[in-house]
């Protein structure tokens, strides 16, 4: 009995590491990496053109289920979405990949977190996410899974099912906490850089038909992008990630919490031993805080690497 159930636990970090990966923005940090973001935005462009082609040769009229369900052949996570494919896998879209043995994780043992302490259950996952350099913002190639995936969760839940913006955020950290590596079944990492991605992957695919307002406010409108003109889906305005990736997904300045309080020590020493902190650049981490005001306090976190709370972490919060 006790055999199956350890063997059901490895089962399910596994499948866990699977979907969840992990972003250095420590090692390395300081060498030259050439900026993806005029790339990445064409390829995003491109597909959306092409998904606009296909659909409208599919339908006779504008259905905006349809619609998004098109789209995210393209703009989903690594086992679905197209463009997450290309970032990960495209030789030509500028990246910097980050091993395991040389990361701030490269110590990291089965208590801190299962996805990445033990061997075989971390090799069967992308584990540590390749960097990006995206207009001068250093993020994780997953940043993008959880833009166009987790986004798309809330989006659905804000939007489409009605529950309202707060609750869509806290059914992205019960996601977090539990399924998306932040606890030690999972990868031992917390990361408010991931709550940013989600956020403003909700905020993107608000903006596709802008059928409501920015939850930032009106002045913060981008779309739409998309639009229905005689029973037919025409792209009017270019989509451009640099409005939404910012430094609130950098996890060198939005710092991730972890599940113990060994696991806290452990990560600032290894960053301590490449001359760092976390944040990296307090002022920027302040700007963010300034920019998404009152909502800071579901994506940003002012506190530096700490012990994730797992009930009660944002109710006192400002």
């Amino acid at each position: 009995m006790k055999t199956k159930w350890m063997l059901g636990i490895f089962a399910f970090a596994a499948a866990v590491s699977v979907i969840a990966s992990e972003t250095d923005g420590f090692t390395n940090r300081q060498s030259s990496l050439e900026d993806s973001s005029v790339i990445i935005n064409e390829y995003t462009n491109k597909y959306v053109a092409q998904a606009l082609n296909d659909l409208n040769q599919a339908q006779a009229s504008c259905n905006e289920e349809a619609l998004y369900k098109e789209l995210r052949k393209y703009f989903a996570n690594h086992m679905n979405g197209i463009l997450v494919k290309d970032i990960l896998n495209n030789v030509d879209i500028p990246k910097r990949p980050v091993v395991m043995s040389e990361s701030v994780y490269s110590d990291w043992s089965a208590w801190d977190g299962l996805g990445m302490g033990v061997t075989f259950i971390a090799r069967s996952g992308i584990t540590i996410s390749p960097i990006l350099n995206f207009n001068n913002v250093i993020i994780g190639a997953d940043k993008f899974e959880h833009f166009f995936g987790q986004g798309f969760a809330y989006f659905t839940a804000n939007y489409l099912k009605k529950k309202g913006t707060t609750k869509a955020i806290k059914g992205g950290v019960v996601r977090e906490k539990i399924f998306l590596g932040g606890n030690k079944i999972g990868n031992g990492v917390f990361s408010y850089g991931d709550l940013s991605a989600n956020f403003n992957g909700m905020r993107f695919w608000n903006h596709i038909l802008q059928k409501h307002d920015d939850v930032m406010g009106v002045e913060h409108n981008l779309g739409p992008y998309i639009e229905c003109e005689k029973n037919k889906w025409v792209q009017v305005k270019k989509i451009d990630f640099t409005d939404y990736i910012d430094s609130s997904m950098d996890e060198s300045i939005n710092c991730s919490k972890f599940p113990s309080g060994s696991t806290v020590e452990k990560f600032k020493n290894s960053v301590a031993e490449m001359g760092l902190t976390c944040p990296v650049d307090k002022a920027k981490l302040d700007e963010m805080v300034v920019k998404y005001g009152p909502l800071s306090k579901w994506i940003i976190n002012q506190n530096g690497n700490d012990v994730i709370h797992y009930f009660g972490e944002f109710k006192n919060k400002k």
